[in-house]
Parts: C-alpha cells; sequence; structure tokens
C-alpha cells in the first residue's frame, strides 16, 4: 500500500525579500543586501521598523527566515 511513497517536492517562490531586491534600484539593493547581512547592527524589528518608516512593507519573520536560509528562495 505504500510503496514508493515520497515526500511532496518544495516548489520554489521567490520569498518576500528576494521580491523587494528585485523591485528596488541598484543602491539601495546594496543598501538592503547590507543590513541583511549585518544582523548585529540591524535585527529584523529594527530593519522592518526601517523600511516601513520609508513605506517599504517586509515583515520581520520574512527577514529571519531569509537570514536563516529557510524562506522559499
Amino acid at each position: 500500500m505504500l510503496e514508493g511513497i515520497e515526500p511532496k517536492k518544495r516548489r520554489k517562490y521567490p520569498c518576500s525579500v528576494d521580491k523587494l531586491l528585485k523591485q528596488l534600484d541598484e543602491p539601495d539593493v546594496t543598501i538592503l543586501r547590507d543590513a541583511l547581512d549585518d544582523p548585529e547592527t540591524w535585527n529584523a524589528w529594527a530593519l522592518h521598523q526601517a523600511l516601513k518608516e520609508r513605506k517599504i512593507f517586509l515583515n520581520d519573520k520574512a527577514i529571519k527566515k531569509h537570514r536563516e536560509g529557510e524562506c522559499s528562495c
């Protein structure tokens, strides 16, 4: 009955961080990548708040998942 059982392949979708990076101009991409690569200076909540002040909505949980490699991209 269970012969050949396999887990479903995880579909790869761009995460919200990756989507945002593709929408930004190059100077902004560099700034955001630097912030993402520096969690000691920019914890996920602080980065979320700074982006929110600029009308860019990126959830802190999405930032954490992206940093930890747990997102879909």
